[in-house]
């Protein structure tokens, strides 16, 4: 298997990590809802006075990230018509397994850091009585991830390229719009967005670099 593609998760996991320590201890002020203390709090100040609350770019993100969710769905069929087709949990394509890792540690991000909360929001949501976690970008982080790795697997089935090249554009410009929407919507500070571009980059990177070992051994 390639060195590159071995390497590439821990590379990312070890910028994750450096990144969300920074965001943590450097230029952190009380600038947030409530007195919340910020990371990087006089850049993302700025970006937040600049691009202020906009619910409905809030809301077309929530629409983005139903279509990864459907593309979960999808692939949680596939594992589902395999086993009644087969009656075995071990003739399921084991890269259905590794996908269903990476969206297992998607929910254990999520829970870990509404536990460990690095920044809250910046705005409250219409109807919003308390103030929500910024950190990472939850919206971020399930479409980019769902979507990359996504592209990922589908390579492996659809062997038509016309076919695949229009699902890779598609999924692209989902997530391009996802990460654009975040930031227009005003629901978290930029350095959020960013984090959950990270921290799907690195899991992108080690579905990539897992399923093509399990694949080799096939």
């Amino acid at each position: 298997m390639n060195n590159k593609k071995t390497t590439r998760p821990f590379v990312f996991l070890a910028i994750t990590v450096i990144y969300t320590l920074l965001i943590t201890f450097v230029d952190r002020q009380p600038v947030g809802l409530e007195g919340t203390s910020v990371g990087f709090s006089c850049f993302n100040t700025k970006v937040r006075d600049a691009v202020g609350f906009n619910p409905a770019w809030d809301k077309i993100t929530d629409v983005l990230m139903c279509i990864s969710f459907l593309v979960a769905a999808y692939f949680a069929l596939r594992g589902l018509i395999s086993l009644i087709k087969e009656k075995s949990f071990l003739k399921i394509d084991k890269e259905l397994y590794i996908l269903a890792g990476v969206y297992v540690l998607i929910g254990i991000i999520y829970v870990v850091f509404e536990k460990i909360p690095i920044n809250y929001r910046p705005f409250l949501s219409p109807g919003e009585t308390e103030i929500e976690t910024s950190f990472p970008s939850t919206h971020v982080l399930i479409v980019t991830t769902i979507l990359g790795t996504g592209i990922i697997k589908l390579k492996k089935i659809i062997a038509d390229k016309k076919i695949m090249n229009v699902i890779t554009v598609f999924s692209l410009i989902v997530i391009l719009l996802t990460v654009i929407g975040r930031l227009l919507s005003g629901v978290h500070w930029f350095t959020d967005i960013i984090g959950g571009v990270l921290m799907s980059c690195t899991l992108i990177a080690a579905y990539d670099a897992i399923s093509a070992r399990a694949s080799s051994k096939d």
